[in-house]
């Protein structure tokens, strides 16, 4: 016995460090925080001795073995000496038997009482938070997530100074804001897969709450039908149009009347369907597509079961922090597009003018000052004629003076002329 009582402060310890390192760390801070080293002694001091061990919690004082949670788990009852009581570790060891149990006593019943206040307040955000229609900025994504990580935490280490309200109140403030939580972090993954998304919900709304699940299709055929299958399985031949109906009806079938056959479908698989014929000696084939038909349905019924105890939304059974770690992320920046900007006006819109001829249609009263021109007066008069002059004649151009004839030229005009006169 000596020897544990050496040892348990070294395993405190070490398991108090363990606990710190492991503890929830959300955004503004745990609910408790985590015992100091130091505390490892008086800790000890409490769990060895039976009259302050049976002060705490029962399920925390009777624990035979210290686990890391009972540990963290005396959060609130160190929180209590220190700030209540102002009692440090050295001043707790140093205390008589008598102020010791005083103190724990004391301690104990206004951690219960900070606990229960915390779990009612999670609760009571945890529920705000969850309310329908509330933006999810980035503001109401770390509060989110800071209600998370601090209802874990009341779940995991402070039940033992619960009563059965405080457990209540915990557990509706953490399945509100965990599943709140679980969609906004469906959405937000969503919208950044791609643009097509983005279109359909602001990137800042909350999304919209999932319809409910229908209800699985249970198999329940009648014992009629059960054992009809088992001797149609034996023998095919010898089934008329009652027989398969009666198998059929059994396993859910419903019936149409058609003209030459009896149609069978499946309100639930509508792929499933069957036409029988109008006789009492049908052939063998009926018989074995019937077989068949029903393992189709045990088989769809089955893989509509399996899909429908698989949680498609809300969050799992054992949450992790960091699946939630992108409610703490900044939104992505998009670029703005500029919108034309609409006419309230049933006119249309004036054309644009070019800035050249805006200058020259600009109103007198914005040009600058300038000198005025000068007035100009216009008087009319009658036309005078004008007198042309002649135009100067050309100088005559003097005939060239003649070379006289050569004695051939001579020749042939006296010939011409002859020929003339002969004609």
């Amino acid at each position: 016995m000596p020897l544990i009582r050496r040892a348990l402060p070294l395993l405190l310890a070490a398991a108090l460090s363990a606990s710190a390192r492991a503890g929830v760390v959300a955004p503004a801070g745990p609910v408790f925080a985590a015992p100091a080293g130091a505390w490892s002694g008086p800790l000890a001091t409490i769990f060895t001795d039976p009259s302050l061990s049976a002060l705490l919690p029962p399920s925390l004082g009777a624990s035979p073995s210290l686990t890391p949670n009972d540990l963290r788990a005396t959060a609130p009852l160190i929180q209590s000496l220190q700030l209540a009581l102002s009692v440090t570790p050295e001043a707790f060891l140093a205390m008589p038997a008598a102020e010791r149990k005083g103190a724990i006593e004391l301690a104990a019943e206004d951690a219960k009482e900070a606990v229960r206040a915390k779990a009612y307040e999670l609760s009571e955000t945890a529920r705000q938070l969850s309310r329908p229609g509330r933006p999810m900025d980035r503001e109401g994504r770390v509060e989110l997530y800071a209600a998370v990580s601090k209802l874990m935490e009341m779940r995991e280490f402070y039940g033992p100074w619960l009563d059965e309200g405080g457990k209540a109140a915990v557990e509706e403030g953490y399945t509100l804001a965990s599943r709140t939580a679980w969609e906004v972090r469906t959405f937000l993954l969503q919208r950044d897969a791609g643009p097509a998304v983005e279109r359909t919900a602001r990137p800042e709304a909350r999304p919209a709450r999932p319809e409910p699940a229908k209800p699985a299709y249970v198999l329940d055929p009648s014992g009629t039908a059960i054992k009809l299958r088992a001797d149609m399985e034996n023998n095919k031949s010898g089934w008329g149009q009652s027989d398969l109906d009666t198998l059929y009806t059994g396993y859910g079938f419903v019936l149409r009347q058609g003209g030459k056959h009896r149609m069978y479908y499946h309100p639930v698989f509508p792929e499933l369907h069957a036409s029988v014929s109008r006789q009492n000696d049908l052939p063998p084939g009926y018989a074995h597509s019937a077989m068949k038909l029903l393992v189709e349905l045990e088989r769809l019924t089955a893989e509509q079961t399996k899909t429908a105890a698989a949680p498609a939304t809300g969050p799992p059974a054992t949450l992790d922090l960091a699946e939630l770690s992108i409610l703490l992320s900044q939104p992505k920046e998009r670029p703005v597009r500029a919108e034309p900007v609409a006419s309230t006006s049933r006119s249309r819109a004036p054309p644009a003018v070019p800035a050249r001829v805006a200058a020259k249609t600009v109103p007198e009263q914005s040009l600058p000052d300038r000198p005025a021109p000068p007035r100009i007066t216009a008087r009319l008069a009658p036309a005078e004629p004008k007198v042309a002059e002649p135009k100067p004649e050309p100088p005559a151009v003097e005939a060239a003076p003649q070379k006289p004839k050569g004695l051939i030229e001579r020749l042939m005009s006296s010939w011409g002329r002859f020929n003339n006169k002969s004609n």
